[in-house]
């Protein structure tokens, strides 16, 4: 089966600039014009270019022989830096001197060059007619890069203006990031790689394929394989590199569900390109062992990252995956944060593990344009779907704020009262067309922030968020029409800026919430002092666990209920696992997520001492409540490895096959969201289903 692989450039250059004679990088015409490529001598690895259609700007034709008029619009006017790969698309012309130059692309030939529309700084930098171009000089810095500016006003250069990978824009030449180094290219020598490609066995969602390193200089960048655009073998990636450059190839990362090698395993050596230039053969095979699938790349085609995943199966056998996606490049309180989706097309018994949906917007922060505050992103996804019905919760922080910086109960006229708040939106299954439906997301800040008010009106809680992934459910309690919900909030102490946790339950599907236990009378009475983002799980008998994020390990404590209906109880007291029991890992401090499947009790979290190595903790449940403490659960853990490189934050849920799905952040590439299932009984021997209810639920509960 013949696919088609794009070619992404992924640089990443630590080097030394060198002075470039004036004399060897200007050109008399365009028809006599020495190639050079311009690379920003901060960002190394960042060169000047266009990267196809930016919004906003018209487009105009490459080739020659198509007038504009044909529609035949292909490149944006509007000029941008991006990572550097040595092709054609980063080769320009300086036609003049050092008095003064017109800029040409080499793409687009000699009838268009560089305009910049005025000589104040934010002028976009774009293409007109040669007859309208800015006419531009040349400043050398002490380090032998050099400022471009329009010759009339040397105060102004290039910058990538709002940061690397941005567009050309013109900013204060005294800026680091407004100096250019300018390179002369050989263009006789190229260095060509063909590609053999065998992608039959592959999954749809794995596009994108692994990295080949070419070093040239000392200055190693990565050619990112991606499936989609360029038909292989046909296509051939042309490098044209420095004059007199030394280089090397090798092969880099390589995503999973593909093998990568150069030919034929020879990778090449450290050398100059011979008189004729070089063919390399790069060798893509489809993994057919693979179950990783990626449903989210990082950063995405606009350079836009995603992060923080959840992880749900509906009643009906559909497997949903949530997760940020993050416009501002941050958490909440940065800018636009959104919420994404996608879903198996196939639920039940015709769950095949890799059809998905299209990513599908469900909560659409509108960043600085936001009306109202809690309008301006949506993040860290905390989801649920009913045992019952095929209906999802998600509950999700809102808003402007920096969560460290709420002030819930303490607003003054100089800084009004503004916490991370909160919102709700339900995902249905619409039964006439088959279809699932998102509702518009509501705001519920101050349903639940007085939760946390104690009777004198103090608020013991200045901001907080639900933490995010899966959300519990319980199989036993069910009070009114929906069986029990458990939530757990990571949560700043008011004035002191101390985190803690508390949980909080619903019994009408997240309609409304209640603190699960008692508030106390400080810091020191929450379930989980210092504790970080948490999580809960029910176990056998009803009462919850509430399993938080720290490094080494993870707090833990357990609800005992006294009255189910009412939901009256007790929480035992939390112990670092890492201290009391053998469920222990490398410093990090990172998300993770409890899960209990028959008797088996999961628990996924990054093992290494940075945020890498996520795995999969189990350990066996007792029949025996009186072993449900945290001590206990802290005791008698096997680890089942799941990803061998950098790897984060991750969410699991039951698949409807029985066994677990993870859904985590991997790199490369900032935190691509992996799904991959794992099978238990292969994983931890046969399981055990024990569905139990207390005998002090009463009538609350019907066991199922």
């Amino acid at each position: 089966m013949k696919r088609n692989i794009l070619l992404y450039a992924l640089l990443f250059l630590a080097g030394i600039s060198t002075a470039i004679a004036q004399e060897n990088i200007f050109s008399e015409s365009f028809k006599k014009g020495i190639p050079v490529q311009i690379t920003n001598n901060r960002d190394k690895g960042y060169a000047i270019k266009t990267r196809g259609p930016q919004e906003g700007y018209p487009m105009i034709a490459i080739d020659p022989g198509v007038p504009l008029e044909s529609g035949s619009y292909i490149i944006s006017t509007a000029i941008a830096s991006g990572k550097s790969n040595y092709k054609e698309n980063e080769i320009w012309y300086l036609v003049g001197n050092a008095d003064g130059f017109k800029l040409f692309y080499h793409e687009l030939g000699e009838r268009f060059a560089v305009n910049i529309g005025n000589s104040q700084s934010g002028a976009a930098v774009t293409f007109d007619k040669p007859e309208n171009a800015t006419l531009l000089v040349l400043t050398p810095q002490a380090d032998g890069s050099y400022a471009i500016s329009p010759a009339d006003n040397k105060g102004l250069s290039f910058n990538m203006f709002g940061g690397a990978g941005q567009n050309i824009k013109l900013y204060s030449s005294e800026d680091a990031g407004s100096h250019w180094n300018i390179t002369p290219v050989d263009m006789t020598r190229p260095l060509t790689i063909d590609y053999e490609t065998q992608t039959e066995g592959s999954f749809d969602t794995n596009t994108r394929v692994g990295d080949i390193d070419i070093t040239v200089n000392g200055n190693r960048s990565s050619i990112t394989l991606q499936e989609g655009f360029v038909s292989i073998p046909a296509a051939k990636h042309i490098c044209y590199l420095p004059k007199g450059a030394t280089f090397s190839i090798a092969t880099g990362t390589t995503y999973h569900g593909w093998k990568l090698d150069i030919n034929g395993g020879k990778e090449v050596a450290e050398q100059t390109l011979p008189e004729n230039g070089m063919d390399v053969t790069v060798n893509i095979t489809a993994d057919k062992e693979n179950k990783y699938q990626y449903l989210f790349y990082s950063p995405d085609e606009k350079g836009i990252p995603y992060r923080i995943p959840a992880i749900v199966t509906t009643a009906n056998g559909y497997v949903f995956a949530i997760n940020d996606y993050r416009p501002c490049g941050n958490d909440i309180g940065f800018g636009e944060v959104d919420l994404v989706m996608r879903h198996s097309t196939k639920g039940g018994s015709e769950w095949d593990g890799h059809s998905w949906s299209e990513p599908v917007k469900i909560a659409d922060g509108m960043g600085k344009e936001a009306e109202e505050i809690w309008l301006t992103g949506f993040g860290d996804p905390a989801v649920v779907a009913d045992r019952e019905r095929n209906e999802i919760l998600v509950m999700s922080v809102c808003g402007n704020r920096v969560c460290w910086h709420g002030n819930y109960g303490a607003g003054t006229p100089d800084n009004p009262e503004n916490p991370n708040r909160m919102a709700r939106l339900r995902i249905k299954y619409n039964e006439e067309t088959g279809e699932w439906e998102a509702s518009q997301p509501k705001e519920v800040t101050y349903e639940i922030y007085p939760l946390f008010k104690d009777k004198n009106g103090k608020a013991h809680v200045g901001s907080m968020f639900i933490g995010a992934g899966r959300m519990a459910q319980s199989r036993m309690i069910k009070v009114g029409d929906y069986y029990r919900i458990y939530c757990a909030v990571w949560a700043v102490e008011t004035a002191s800026y101390r985190h803690h946790n508390y949980a909080l339950y619903s019994d009408d599907f997240g309609e409304t919430w209640h603190l699960l236990g008692e508030l106390g009378n400080d810091f020191n009475d929450s379930p989980a002092p210092y504790g970080n983002e948490p999580k809960c799980e029910e176990l056998p008998d009803g009462s919850v666990l509430l399993s938080s994020r720290k490094g080494h390990g993870r707090y833990f404590n357990v609800f005992h209920y006294t009255n189910f209906e009412k939901a009256e109880g007790y929480w035992d007291g939390a112990v670092a696992t890492d201290e009391v029991g053998d469920l222990k890992f490398g410093s990090n401090d990172t998300n993770g997520e409890p899960l209990l499947v028959g008797n088996i009790l999961f628990q996924s979290v990054p093992t290494g001492d940075s945020r890498s190595n996520v795995a999969i903790f189990y350990k066996p449940l007792s029949d025996d409540p009186a072993t449900y403490t945290p001590t206990e659960l802290s005791k008698g853990w096997k680890k089942i490895p799941v990803s061998d490189r950098g790897s984060a934050y991750s969410s699991m849920c039951i698949l409807p096959d029985g066994n677990i799905g993870i859904y985590y952040e991997e790199e490369p590439g900032g935190y691509s969201m992996v799904y991959v299932p794992v099978n238990i009984e292969k994983a931890v021997g046969k399981i055990t289903y024990t569905e139990r209810l207390s005998d002090k639920c009463g009538t609350c509960g019907d066991g199922k």
